[in-house]
């Protein structure tokens, strides 16, 4: 250890005399330079095309810190020099206006930026960089000019045509899947509940979108290090300060953010960043209709990071959320009063140990705390109240490594321990009346009384390689172990066995293919108390296929094929309400009933049609997506609430001087829909689903940095959605009417940067 911090500061020493020698580097190729500075341990990855042989360094480069001095230089030829994944510098052009005639790189999809085209300068870091899986990089830029509600980046993945959404929750079905089997991570730890008011639809996630500098989303066949979820991933970067300081203040219908991130120390090897929100839905409520509640909620980010030299990083960092509701809907009879808690500390280090080695550990502490309350009274069907608490605490150490033996093949492996104990307390009482205490899973009078306090560990470790065979064809090969120690069947465990492949046709033309299995755990926090189970379920296991053919015509318009099969096993029961979904409690309602299937499958192909990027002036995108999702049960194969056969999504943004114009839509087939008295549980579906999205957002250049103003509109034309059936009855008659997605919700804003 020692040595290899000495060897370190040696190189930093190095990298510093080359910079203060005086004349060698001025009238010098801009990628001498580069190749320099990668020869000393600082990993910067550029494009050819970005970096020619025409580009000279203008001055001899005199600062002491190298990066600041490269970004100076690079800076001067019209480019940017920003933070990557695994430690590394991207060199990339900055983003002009169209009116500049200055072109800028065309990437493969509009969701996708130009990271794929980019090359190592070594090469032994070439393979890092060839993703054999199905994934989407989505970076801040695009996520900011594409209409979302309530300003939230995650939604962004929406607009792709494998996932589904009802259009309140942020939370998503990716492939089939249901909304709790996609993984999310921030700066590689794991949210277990990353959303405020997860009870009610769950608007927003936990982490200000202001802070997020991109997503990476895997749909599906992704590789051996993400485990424990198995439809999806979302891994949440933050950002990284290209000024010393940087500060963002937004304010809008739906929230209050502050943004400040920067730089420190006397090289400026230090970073920080602070992103405080706070949700406005309760003040809009208040002016609408203050008799309906106060949905309160707030979230706080704190990032300090210290660069030991190019290749030795420490962070600290710390996530909390506070979220306090009170609702009262008396057209549906109910009352509900809830407060959820979440914080987040971890720690993180990163480790260069040499051109080959790389490390990455996280330390962390989770502790969630819940509690809910309320009363339901539907006259002549249900009276009910429930009562509940819930605390979760988790302290985890995982490790990643990456070893690089050779420029054609990368190993990785890791390993992570958990020790997590929960407690939950949950009261309900049900009194059902009759016809309606026949039907479903109903019974006159349903009392629960329950006091339970799990604890264990989840171990897991993973091995990867990834092997450059031929020049066109990457196979990425690797297997992950699971295991709970708190199960019912103790010491539960799993083996997921992944493959995958990367084959380029030509340049602008990529097939890949993955296989694999997939296992997801039921957490010591998601026991189902509230439905009346208190035990344990066995993991859940899925095998993906998945097969994707990409092809860019003429350097600007790409086309992406893909198909997918997921089958399901040991799919544990769950349980959701027939007729409305929307309802604020719905446990203790009537129409809540048990699925247990014994398996289940998704299938369909996605057709994607896109051109340009966030970056530049247009882009655009059209994509279709056919698909089957049902359960398998002992006598047939019934459709899941969240299956669309058929899915059309679509948009456009384009940037016209200082304006942006933006637009996304989408049509898909009605959700299936079960008819009273729940005896043909999707057999019917709801009508069509259609709605458009617009957003309109203009630039002001002010005495201190820059003002946008905007205006998103959410269901532009008021679409009537129809999501669900609700009914009330008096003494001789039961009625029934339909109820509605969102209708049409308009926010105005305004963020200052400076």
């Amino acid at each position: 250890m020692r040595f290899s911090r000495h060897l370190v500061w040696l190189l930093i020493c190095l990298a510093q005399c080359a910079f203060a020698a005086g004349d060698n580097w001025q009238g010098r190729t801009v990628a001498d330079l580069l190749a320099h500075l990668t020869a000393v341990g600082y990993r910067i990855i550029y494009s050819s095309d970005v970096v020619g042989e025409d580009l000279l360094v203008a001055t001899e480069p005199g600062l002491t810190n190298p990066i600041e001095e490269l970004r100076y230089e690079l800076e001067t030829h019209g480019l940017l020099l920003e933070r990557g994944p695994a430690d590394t510098w991207l060199v990339r052009r900055a983003a002009v206006p169209i009116a500049d005639d200055v072109s800028t790189e065309l990437p493969e999809t509009p969701v996708i930026p130009p990271l794929p085209e980019i090359v190592v300068t070594s090469s032994l870091h070439r393979l890092e960089y060839k993703q054999t899986g199905t994934q989407t990089y989505l970076d801040r830029e695009l996520a900011t000019r594409i209409p979302a509600a309530a300003e939230e980046a995650v939604r962004i993945t929406t607009r792709l045509p494998g996932t589904a959404s009802g259009g309140i929750s942020a939370r998503s079905h990716v492939r089939g899947g249901e909304a709790n089997e996609v993984l999310f991570l921030l700066d590689g730890l794991r949210l277990y509940q990353p959303f405020h008011l997860k009870d009610f639809q769950s608007v927003a996630t936990i982490v200000n979108s202001s802070a997020i500098d991109g997503i990476d989303f895997y749909s599906g066949a992704y590789p051996a290090r993400y485990g424990d979820r198995m439809s999806g991933v979302m891994n949440l970067h933050l950002r990284e300060p290209q000024k010393p300081t940087e500060t963002e203040l937004s304010l809008s219908f739906f929230n209050t953010s502050v943004l400040s991130l920067g730089r420190f120390g006397d090289d400026q090897q230090g970073d920080w960043l602070l992103a405080l929100r706070r949700g406005n839905l309760d003040l809009i409520v208040d002016v609408i209709d203050p008799e309906v509640g106060s949905p309160d909620y707030q979230d706080y980010l704190l990032h300090g990071g210290w660069n030991f030299g190019p290749r030795m990083q420490l962070s600290a960092n710390i996530l909390a959320s506070h979220d306090k509701l009170l609702i009262n809907d008396n057209d549906r009879g109910e009352f509900a009063l809830a407060k959820y808690e979440n914080q987040h500390l971890w720690l993180k280090w990163r480790a260069n140990w040499n051109e080959r080695l790389s490390s990455e550990t996280i330390l962390s502490f989770s502790q969630i705390s819940n509690e809910r309350s309320g009363v339901l009274e539907l006259p002549f069907i249900v009276s009910a109240t429930l009562d509940e608490s819930h605390d979760f605490d988790s302290i985890g150490l995982k490790q990643d490594w990456t070893f690089i033996p050779a420029a054609n093949w990368m190993l990785s492996f890791g390993v992570e321990g958990k020790h997590q104990d929960a407690k939950y307390r949950f009261e309900s009482s049900k009194t059902v009346a009759p016809p309606f205490d026949t039907v479903l899973d109903n019974s006159p009078l349903q009392i629960r009384n329950f006091d339970v306090k799990p604890e264990g560990a989840q171990y897991s470790a993973y091995v990867e390689a990834r092997w450059q065979i031929l020049p066109r064809l990457v196979v990425d090969a690797g297997i992950r172990w699971d295991r709970q120690g708190y199960t019912t069947a103790n010491n539960d465990e799993q083996s997921s066995p992944r493959l995958s492949f990367l084959y380029s046709l030509g340049d602008d033309t990529e097939l890949r293919i993955g296989w694999g299995q997939y296992s997801q755990a039921q957490e010591i926090n998601e026991l189902q108390i509230s439905d009346g189970v208190d035990a344990f379920f066995r993991a859940q296991r899925a095998e993906h296929v998945v097969a994707n053919l990409k092809h860019k015509f003429g350097g600007k318009i790409a086309v992406e094929v893909s198909y997918y099969r997921k089958s399901f096993r040991s799919v544990r029961p769950r349980f959701e309400n027939a007729f409305n979904t929307l309802t604020l409690l719905p446990e203790i309602q009537f129409d809540r009933y048990r699925i247990d299937p014994i398996s289940a499958e998704a299938h369909g192909a996605e057709l994607m049609i896109s051109s340009g990027d966030g970056g530049q002036a247009l882009f655009w995108w059209l994509g279709y997506a056919w698909s089957d999702v049902r359960d398998k049960t002992l006598d047939r194969k019934i459709a899941r609430s969240w299956d669309q056969t058929h899915t059309v999504k679509t948009g456009l943004s384009w940037r016209w001087g200082p304006w942006d114009f933006s637009a996304a839509g989408e049509v898909h087939t009605g959700w299936p829909k079960t008819e009273f008295p729940g005896t043909q549980i999707g057999e019917t579906r709801y009508s069509v689903f259609h709605s458009l999205d617009a957003r309109v957002s203009r630039e002001f250049s002010v005495r201190r940095g820059d003002l946008s103003v905007f205006l998103e509109v959410s269901n532009l034309y008021s679409r009537e959605n129809h999501c669900c059936t609700e009914y009330s009855a008096t003494a001789t008659e039961l009625l029934e009417r339909e109820a509605n997605w969102l209708p049409l919700v308009p926010s105005l804003g305004v963020v200052w940067r400076f």
